[in-house]
């Protein structure tokens, strides 16, 4: 049982840092795109997007790469958790304000309306960064 539970977190970690990296990819690159889809939420002030967008999309990537390569993977997976659950609490938001935009998840990519059914999917992906909460594995970790 614990071999399975190991090759789970193992699995979950790379699941997390490969989805973590790929969302942040564009977002590091092309910053002012993925400012200008958070602006769209309409919840910070605009003074403060440019800062948040930068901020998350490092975020990001420093969290997906700790997961990558094991290093604090459980504080790298409960940040991720955080992020996903500030993901899933928007797209709800933008399912019962009824915005008809792209969620900014992927930009660059094909298109991701925001709503309830992003807010599953978010939800989803959650449940493997709840799972290396819970068990973190010791498997190709540097520190726990």
């Amino acid at each position: 049982m614990k071999m399975i539970c190991e090759f789970i977190s193992l699995g979950c970690r790379g699941y997390l840092a490969w989805l973590f990296i790929y969302a942040a990819y564009d977002k590091v690159w092309w910053p002012a795109a993925f400012a200008l889809d958070m602006a769209k939420y309409d919840l910070l002030p605009i003074w403060v997007v440019n800062a948040a967008s930068a901020s998350l999309a490092w975020m990001e990537i420093v969290c997906g790469g700790l997961l990558l390569i094991g290093l604090m993977h459980r504080a790298a997976a409960f940040w991720v958790a955080v992020m996903l659950t500030m993901f899933t609490g928007l797209m709800i938001y933008a399912g019962f304000t009824g915005a008809g935009f792209d969620c900014g998840c992927f930009p660059g990519q094909q298109s991701h309306p925001a709503g309830f059914q992003a807010a599953l999917r978010d939800f989803f992906m959650l449940l493997p960064a709840l799972w290396l909460l819970w068990k973190p594995g010791a498997w190709l970790k540097i520190y726990p």
